[in-house]
């Protein structure tokens, strides 16, 4: 820790910079706002030095009163935090050294860690526009909520008391189901791993909350079933029409919503589809165009319409509906120890991500490798694929009696 001067050649006065290495070799520098004539500054001790001028040594005093504040400031600031267990770093001295010398106010505690933590991953193109969404709007007001609730929002205090409060709010008030739940828990999880890594933490609780999901009872649409929907005549609604030949789309190609909808003529070349993930930019899919995608494709002259999610998986389910896919069904519910039925109809739980499904099951129904269909759709793992295959019971009836019939 040092002081030295931007411009020690001039004839005149320089700006004083405040200076040190730190231990993980970055080099802190700060400009202390103070100036000096470079005549009287002592190089050997980088301080001003004495003089017999009254004047000048006035002028002295008061430049070396202001650098002790910052050499001060630098010890004090040091100290709290290998205190902490946390290491000093260019960015934690600078947040210091900008609210004491430039009353720059640094809003810290959960909501001001969490701001930041958003704007890094936003800057740095971490995050896919659903993933924001679900940090900056779900997540977001599920955490103000619940701090409205009662329970203040501390990262120091997240433990196993805290997390028990939390899903008996998501699970008694909010009504999250298992795999809601879950998902909220990942996104905290990613967070106070962030606030740990940072050091504003060393509260290491993030490590021990489990995850639990559960496979759910999803649709996935027989080729039968489709083929209905295909058929449609739907002229007389435009945007009926237009959610089932996007959604037909997703059912020939096997991607999921984020990508299926956003297919332009770019995406399109010597009969592949080739598309870069939204949701893992580092997975590139090339899917051979069937005829039936190439149909829709031209139609739109290569502009699929905009439809908004909440839209989508709204009009798809009166698609479904006028297709006849509409029998009932029971639907299970199950928050935390609880599992419950509910009498529905099929046409209701076809959504956004029935298409990625449907495509799988029809494909493994006629027989296809999986390997193959992994490569279309890049799954790594067959666990998270196999959760995709949905065959009916007329389906397991028919295997069943191929085999011993």
């Amino acid at each position: 820790m040092n002081f030295k001067l931007k411009n020690p050649k001039s004839e005149k006065e320089s700006l004083i910079l405040f200076y040190s290495t730190l231990s993980n070799n970055e080099r802190f520098v700060y400009s202390t706002g103070e100036k000096l004539p470079t005549n009287l500054w002592d190089f050997n001790v980088q301080r001003p030095k004495k003089t017999k001028s009254q004047k000048d040594q006035e002028l002295i005093n008061m430049v070396s009163m202001q650098l002790n504040r910052y050499s001060l400031l630098y010890n004090k600031t040091k100290s709290s935090l290998i205190n902490s267990g946390i290491d000093l770093t260019k960015k934690k001295l600078k947040e210091a050294f900008d609210q004491e010398f430039k009353n720059i106010k640094i809003e810290r505690g959960f909501w001001g860690v969490y701001k930041e933590f958003c704007n890094s991953k936003k800057s740095l193109g971490q995050w896919s526009k659903s993933t924001q969404n679900r940090y900056e709007i779900s997540f977001f007001n599920l955490m103000k909520d619940f701090e409205s609730s009662g329970s203040k929002l501390n990262l120091d205090t997240i433990d196993d008391k805290w997390e028990g409060r939390f899903k008996t709010y998501c699970e008694n008030i909010k009504r999250h189901q298992i795999n809601t739940y879950g998902r909220n828990l990942g996104l905290l999880k990613a967070f106070l791993g962030y606030c740990y890594n940072e050091g504003y933490t060393k509260n290491e609780h993030f490590r021990k909350i489990k995850i639990k999901r559960v496979v759910t009872d999803q649709v996935a649409l027989t080729k039968d079933e489709l083929e209905s929907i295909n058929n449609l005549d739907l002229s007389a609604s435009k945007k009926l029409e237009r959610v089932r030949d996007v959604f037909i789309l997703g059912c020939n190609t096997g991607l999921r919503f984020s990508d299926y909808k956003r297919i332009s003529r770019g995406h399109v070349s010597n009969g592949y589809i080739t598309v870069r993930e939204t949701k893992d930019k580092s997975k590139t899919q090339r899917i051979p165009l069937s005829k039936t995608a190439q149909e829709i494709l031209e139609k739109y002259d290569y502009k699929l319409p905009k439809i908004s999610d909440q839209k989508f998986r709204d009009y798809i389910k009166d698609v479904a509906n006028l297709a006849g896919i509409n029998e009932p069904v029971i639907k299970v519910v199950q928050i935390g120890n609880q599992t419950k039925e509910e009498l529905t109809t099929r046409n209701k739980r076809v959504s956004t991500h029935t298409a990625r499904r449907t495509f799988i099951t029809i494909m493994k129904n006629m027989k296809v490798p999986d390997t193959i269909i992994m490569k279309i759709t890049g799954h790594k793992s067959m666990s998270s694929f196999n959760m995709y295959y949905k065959p009916t019971s007329e389906d397991v009836e028919l295997e069943l009696r191929r085999v011993f019939d």
